[in-house]
């Protein structure tokens, strides 16, 4: 004996929130190889209801039987090719064609190749459907919804769901698809369960269920309708179920002959449970390997990027333009920089006329306003100076970012100096301090702040070897106690050099966010990833090809990305251009990982983007770039 019913759903109850209730004790039952249409008006809890049937969505309490088993069980079909869904919405990637989007849905649900080709062809004569290379944001509506409705029939599913199919359609289209539905009922034996705005198509159905406000008023063939409410149209019957509701009439013993198969016979697990297990074996037949779902995943994927354009934009127009404008930015080392002078010996040096003195005896080396000498050969490339009567007023410039730094004298700086060379045994604690060249750098942009340290510290260096030479002393007396070798590689660095090692990573970083973040959105709003999962695509193998396909996306980045720097800008790469690689490809993945993760959480683009650019955002002021 064969499963006398493909659906039957008992007690259902489903709400959103804690107040609005979609489902109130709802009963259906659809028979095997049967066409049932469920009317009723919007918001009344339909494409809910069909959502719970493919196990998109669980009722709150009720219990319900489709294809063998509860969807989801090991006994049930669903998810998987034994069903066939389409929803209310396309649900169709924006960037596929006609062919590219019959041919993933005919993959992953076990067809080969050539098998699509002729169902595509027939599809084609039979629904009109646009050109195998149009896109879909090229459609218009009825062209979007006749392909999604054929992606639902092409490997000719056991149970059939189509939410609202024929919307949008001419009339003779809608004839050619309730002739073809009607042929596959009598010829394949397919269950078919629809919903429909067009009322009087009800009639050619083999049963038709009346929802309202979340319950199944009536359920029965439509010629039992018409006689048992002694009406002409649907429309007078639903207006009859309608008025009845609302008035809170019992509607018993108006659904004891038309609700078939909706009590205890139409549910009694123990005595049909064997033939629905033997049922389901049958239309679980068609088995479909993971390395060939994850094959449909990949090439839907990559046809999709390829085919958006502002994917090529991010992956290579963005490292390039980006990249060019921070290469040029930064330039060289950095310029127009200003340092305040504050000199209590010999104030502006004469604006430098005065460029300082130094004698010697016999015995003796003299200088005197030696602090005019270091600054006489200050060198503008430097820093531009600046000089002030006091030390209050430049400190107070520097604050206010008009000034990097500050160099200050005391007023006895040549005595002071001369005592710490020719006697040092003598000399005092004033006499040191009065000695020093101090300086007050601002390093709240520490790359700026360090490029001046360094170059002022080379500058005094210069200046007192010369002045140890011309007192006929060692220039080795001028050199501090400790001594730094050359370094292993070069001492001709520029002020890029420090900062491009930290911007190509964060770079590659957030390039990868984004990119990952958009796909995956987009492939969540266009309803793709919820109905591959009901045709039994697993939720890992679907990031597992974005991963895929996104990480030869990321090497292509990666790739612009050091060709850019190195060889096209002219930046040397002191070590393995192999390993700077590795580097940005890594820091490129992980940020495509963590774009899944946003992903998860946001259900829109621009909160996705917002987020990913703040994470950049706050990343870029804490890795030391500024």
């Amino acid at each position: 004996m064969l499963q006398q019913n493909m659906v039957v759903v008992k007690n259902a109850v489903k709400r959103y929130g804690k107040e609005e209730l979609v489902l109130d004790g709802l009963n259906m039952t659809v028979s095997n190889g049967s066409i049932y249409v469920l009317l009723g008006a919007s918001g009344c809890g339909k494409t809910t209801l069909l959502s719970c049937i493919i196990g998109a969505r669980y009722f709150d309490s009720g219990e319900m039987w489709v294809l063998g088993g509860s969807p989801g069980s090991i006994g049930c079909g669903i998810p998987g090719p034994p069903v066939g869904y389409m929803p209310q919405d396309i649900s169709l990637a924006e960037y596929v064609s006609t062919s590219d989007a019959l041919y993933y849905f005919g993959r992953i649900n076990g067809l080969d190749d050539k098998e699509i080709e002729t169902r595509h062809r027939f599809f084609s004569e039979l629904f009109q459907l646009p050109p195998t290379n149009q896109l879909m944001k090229n459609m218009s509506g009825g062209q979007r919804r006749r392909v999604s409705l054929v992606a639902a029939l092409m490997h000719k599913p056991k149970l059939l769901i189509l939410d609202e199919p024929t919307v949008g359609l001419d009339p003779l289209l809608r004839e050619n698809i309730w002739a073809y539905l009607i042929k596959l009922t009598q010829e394949e034996g397919t269950t078919i369960l629809i919903t429909t705005h067009y009322i009087e198509e009800a009639k050619k159905a083999n049963k038709v269920g009346f929802m309202r406000h979340g319950k199944l008023l009536a359920e029965s063939t439509p010629q039992k309708l018409l006689e048992q409410f002694q009406c002409s149209s649907f429309e007078e019957i639903f207006l009859k179920l309608c008025e009845a509701q609302n008035n809170a009439v019992t509607l018993t013993e108006a659904q004891g002959s038309n609700m078939e198969d909706a009590g205890s016979d139409a549910f009694n697990h123990d005595q049909d449970k064997y033939e629905q297990l033997k049922e389901s074996e049958r239309v679980s037949k068609r088995q479909v390997s993971r390395l060939r779902r994850f094959k449909a995943l990949f090439v839907k994927n990559s046809i999709q990027l390829t085919h958006d354009y502002s994917i090529p934009f991010f992956v290579l127009f963005m490292p390039i333009f980006y990249l060019s404008i921070l290469l040029l930015a930064i330039g060289g080392d950095p310029k127009n920089l200003k340092i305040g002078i504050v000199n209590n010996e010999a104030g502006n040096c004469e604006y430098g006329s005065n460029v300082g003195n130094i004698w010697n005896d016999e015995t003796t080396c003299y200088f005197g306003n030696l602090s005019c000498k270091f600054l006489n050969n200050f060198d503008n490339s430097i820093a531009t100076q600046k000089y002030y009567d006091n030390i209050s007023e430049a400190k107070y410039d520097v604050q206010r970012g008009k000034l990097h730094g500050i160099i200050y004298f005391h007023q006895n700086f040549s005595e002071a100096l001369q005592i710490r060379v020719e006697n040092v045994t003598f000399a005092k604690d004033f006499h040191l301090l009065a000695s020093q060249i101090q300086v007050f750098l601002d390093m709240s942009e520490g790359p700026i702040g360090y490029f001046l340290q360094n170059n002022l510290f080379q500058w005094f260096l210069e200046i007192f070897k010369a002045t140890m030479k011309d007192c006929k002393y060692l220039t080795k007396l001028a050199s501090p106690p400790i001594r730094f070798e050359d370094p292993i590689g070069t001492t001709d660095l520029k002020y890029i050099d420090f900062v491009i090692p930290t911007y190509l990573p964060l770079f590659a970083f957030f390039l990868a966010t984004t990119i990952s973040c958009i796909v995956i959105i987009t492939e969540r709003l266009d309803g793709i990833w919820n109905r591959s999962l009901v045709q039994g695509v697993k939720a890992e193998e679907i990031l597992v090809s974005h991963i895929v396909v996104e990480s030869i996306i990321v090497v292509i980045q990666t790739i612009t990305i050091i060709l850019i720097v190195f060889p096209i800008w002219g930046l040397e790469c002191r070590g393995s251009i192999f390993t700077a690689f590795v580097l940005v490809f890594l820091n490129g993945f992980c940020g495509l990982c963590y774009g899944f993760v946003i992903s998860t959480f946001c259900t829109s683009l621009f909160t996705a983007i917002f987020s990913a650019a703040g994470s950049w955002l706050s990343m870029f002021f804490l890795n030391g770039e500024l």
